[in-house]
């Protein structure tokens, strides 16, 4: 029998009936007996569905179904409560397992609870509601459940109901975020670290479309992935990274067994290990940056220059073009270091390196420390007469430096000489004929009373 009401009365006007219930055939009947009672009535075969209903229908009753496969009724009952505009409309919870999951009413935000029991017993306590709505409002009644002393006893109820706690409790409390979305890309569940990632509350986020909740093309780059994993023969899993408030997120769609009603989308917070790999990255590149600069005059070392003579005479070589190189020599810098010491030696070879790497231009040129007091210059695509004037270039603005050295025979400050080679590699051109060459020309620099440059071109034997 249904359970008494006190009626004391509160009068609410009744027109429109909104039902939220994903059985077609409690949808129907409820139809009907709202239409017979003369309301007009809207139904909802899920939580989605009457979200999107609320946009533009103001119904003064809800009948909302607890268990729904997208989103429950709990869940919907809060969201539409949290909403101003519903925040006092009378709210009824249908549900069959309300007596053994001990629904707490007032947590709910519901006004009463109606089991769902037969279609006859039902309808006597809907018409109970409908003769006397302001029942809907008593405080007395807001934990009560209508229809418990006509439920069977449902034990499989309750150990699913235990089942269903349990997870929960897991899915509230893991800190990866979890979002499930129905088939029309609308979001249909979010657990707490969802929320917190995207700094948005459920009523926020639920219904919907899953782009809305992302920042520029992101929503988009998601939807595309879910669409490549649902192609014939696509990997079971992919994931990309993603950004979401200053986090870097791992985003993976976990697979449904082929079900294309929903699909549940993981999201994990990397940011913390993404840093580390930049943090590395960039150390690594910095270290590797090191390993090929002299640390004394800050341009590259012997072993960069190694690596680029063997990149660019490469190069050269495919592209049928003419390599020069420069060897230059500072004039007596024993000498100097024994005059001046040699935490001047190291200032003047400092001077000289940077008055060397300022003369070149292009960026293929290049100038290393070859050892010592020695540099070389690498000039890809110059032929020989184009490294001579450069050469000349160079050595008159280390002149100019007039760094004293009165220790030198030849000047009374620093001089270089400069030896070049050129030509276009090949076989016959192998690398290390380049230093020679390079090396031939300044020995006869040297020959000639230094400080000067003198050149040599490669001929083909």
């Amino acid at each position: 029998m249904p359970t008494a009401l006190n009626e004391s009365r509160v009068k609410i006007p009744l027109k429109n009936v909104l039902v939220v219930d994903n059985d077609a055939i409690i949808r129907k009947y409820l139809s009907n007996f709202f239409t017979k009672a003369g309301l007009k009535v809207e139904t909802a075969n899920d939580g989605v569905t009457a979200l999107d209903l609320l946009e533009t229908y103001t119904p003064d009753l809800m009948l909302i179904d607890l268990v729904m496969p997208n989103i429950d009724g709990q869940t919907l009952c809060r969201v539409i409560r949290r909403r101003p505009k519903f925040k006092n409309t009378p709210i009824v919870i249908l549900s069959a397992i309300a007596a053994e999951e001990a629904t707490d009413m007032v947590k709910l935000g519901a006004n009463i609870c109606i089991a769902k029991v037969g279609f006859a017993d039902m309808g006597v306590m809907i018409k109970r509601i409908l003769d006397n709505p302001h029942l809907l409002l008593d405080q007395k009644f807001k934990n009560k459940v209508l229809g418990v002393d006509d439920l069977a006893p449902r034990n499989i109820t309750s150990e699913l109901l235990t089942i269903n706690q349990r997870y929960q409790v897991v899915l509230d409390g893991i800190s990866n975020a979890i979002i499930s979305i129905n088939q029309n890309n609308r979001i249909i569940y979010a657990n707490p670290a969802a929320l917190r990632y995207f700094s948005i509350t459920m009523e926020m986020m639920l219904g919907k479309p899953l782009p809305h909740i992302f920042q520029g093309g992101m929503g988009e780059r998601v939807l595309s992935l879910i669409e490549e994993l649902g192609k014939p023969g696509a990997d079971s899993r992919k994931s990309i990274k993603i950004s979401v408030n200053n986090r870097i997120l791992d985003l993976c769609i976990a697979t449904t067994d082929g079900s294309k009603d929903f699909q549940v989308i993981i999201m994990e917070d990397i940011t913390e290990r993404e840093n580390t790999r930049k943090a590395l990255v960039q150390a690594n590149n910095k270290f590797q940056a090191q390993a090929r600069i002299d640390g004394l005059t800050n341009i590259s070392n012997r072993r960069h220059f190694d690596e680029l003579l063997h990149q660019e005479w490469g190069r050269m070589r495919r592209e049928k073009g003419q390599l020069s190189l420069m060897l230059c020599d500072v004039d007596y810098f024993k000498d100097f270091n024994d005059t001046y010491g040699h935490l001047e030696g190291d200032q003047c070879l400092r001077d000289i390196a940077e008055t060397i790497k300022s003369s070149l231009h292009r960026p293929s040129d290049n100038v290393a420390r070859y050892g010592g007091d020695e540099f070389v210059i690498l000039l890809p695509g110059t032929p020989l007469k184009g490294a001579l004037q450069l050469a000349e270039q160079i050595r008159k603005r280390v002149n100019q430096l007039q760094c004293m050295h009165a220790a030198s025979p030849i000047a009374n400050h620093v001089t270089i000489t400069i030896g070049a080679g050129s030509g276009s590699p090949n076989d016959a051109l192998p690398e290390d004929k380049f230093i020679w060459l390079a090396d031939k020309s300044l020995y006869a620099a040297k020959a000639q009373g230094r400080n000067c440059s003198i050149g040599e071109e490669w001929q083909q034997p």
